[in-house]
């Protein structure tokens, strides 16, 4: 990240744009970035500000790949996908979606997030209520009495099933006075009770079942937002005042929107006409308008086209020829890091497994030779 930073303050219009963002300017609008630059301008921008980071893009292709993007810099990122909206009994909706949905936004209320990726139909979407989701926590703390019963009928209303033993994220199990928790497809946590009183807790290795590191308190999480039935918040209530909203071509997301509530009506015209029940979640979803009053209190970026009006008050135009040096810079510097993998895979295994996800994300992109 450290060479690709260096390239891009080597443009006065990138140092403009660092120091109106510094002087809390908003909105600055950016004209002339292609995909690979956007990514790097928004890594500079956490790393120069160290500031939460929002990016809303129009749909979710683009979405997927300018987090791909952002990721190869900055690993600390996250995707919040859109929620499938299910129309039908045998819709099933994926495990997978719900956990990165969940993950990103617990990100956002424990303020651990670095730069959330976001798309259009994401943003329409309504979440939990930051209070909701607080109250549904379970905390459970060494030496402090509870009622067993209590905490089983919890995780159940949290989305974990009950199994004989835990095998992956999402599953627990009681053992006489131990109880195990799969917060993840390869830890748990086991909670050892004497009487009423926790005794132990200890992160224990899914796979091998042994205890790894004893800890004196541990919070569990819901596992989705599907322990409300009929949410009410906005994603940008979870944002802290400092965050940066970047919109990814605001016209795009605007006509995005549009089309999205336009199909949804169709939609539930249809599902009324055949007597199906109209899920909530699609009769309930923000407008562009009110995507925009909700970040109207935060400091905020567009990246746009050329085809904006160029009068506008602080509106950057980044070179084309300085365009071209930024995309080259971060090929080179993903290409490093491939060699640089290449290099070590022979002395450390613990590497190998480190830098799986970076190495697996470059691949996917095709930015290296195989």
């Amino acid at each position: 990240m450290k060479e690709i930073t260096e390239k891009l303050l080597t443009s006065r219009e990138v140092k403009e744009y660092v120091e109106k963002l510094k002087n809390k300017i908003s909105p600055i609008t950016i004209l002339g970035l292609s995909d690979i630059s956007k990514a790097c301008i928004i890594a500079l921008t956490r790393e120069k500000l160290k500031r939460p980071i929002v990016i809303i893009t129009y749909n979710e292709l683009q979405a997927q790949n300018l987090y791909k993007n952002i990721k190869s810099v900055m690993p600390n990122s996250n995707y919040i996908p859109r929620k499938d909206i299910i129309t039908y009994n045998y819709d099933v909706q994926s495990m997978d979606i719900l956990y990165s949905r969940l993950e990103g936004i617990l990100k956002l209320y424990e303020d651990n997030a670095e730069i959330i990726v976001i798309n259009a139909e994401t943003a329409m979407q309504k979440v939990l209520k930051p209070k909701k989701l607080k109250e549904s926590i379970l905390n459970l703390t060494l030496a402090n009495e509870y009622n067993l019963e209590e905490i089983k009928e919890k995780l159940i209303i949290l989305g974990y099933q009950r199994c004989d033993i835990v095998e992956g994220k999402g599953t627990f199990s009681v053992r006489g006075d131990i109880l195990d928790i799969a917060i993840s497809s390869k830890i748990g946590v086991r909670i050892e009770f004497f009487g009423d009183e926790v005794d132990q807790i200890r992160y224990f290795d899914i796979s091998s079942q042994r205890s790894t590191e004893n800890i004196n308190q541990i919070k569990i999480y819901p596992l989705s937002e599907e322990i409300e039935e009929k949410p009410e918040g906005s994603i940008f209530e979870y944002l802290q005042e400092s965050a940066i909203i970047i919109f990814d071509e605001l016209n795009k997301i605007k006509l995005r929107t549009e089309s999205i509530l336009k199909d949804n009506e169709l939609l539930i015209k249809d599902l009324i006409e055949k007597e199906k029940n109209v899920p909530y979640i699609l009769e309930n979803m923000y407008s562009f308008q009110e995507i925009v009053k909700q970040t109207e209190n935060f400091q905020k970026v567009n990246i746009d086209s050329d085809d904006i009006i160029k009068q506008a008050e602080n509106v950057i135009n980044i070179k084309y020829e300085d365009i071209k040096e930024f995309d080259s810079k971060f090929l080179e510097v993903t290409k490093q890091e491939k060699r640089v993998y290449k290099q070590r895979t022979r002395y450390s295994a613990e590497f190998r497994e480190a830098e799986k996800v970076t190495f697996s994300d470059l691949k996917v992109r095709g930015l290296c030779c195989t």
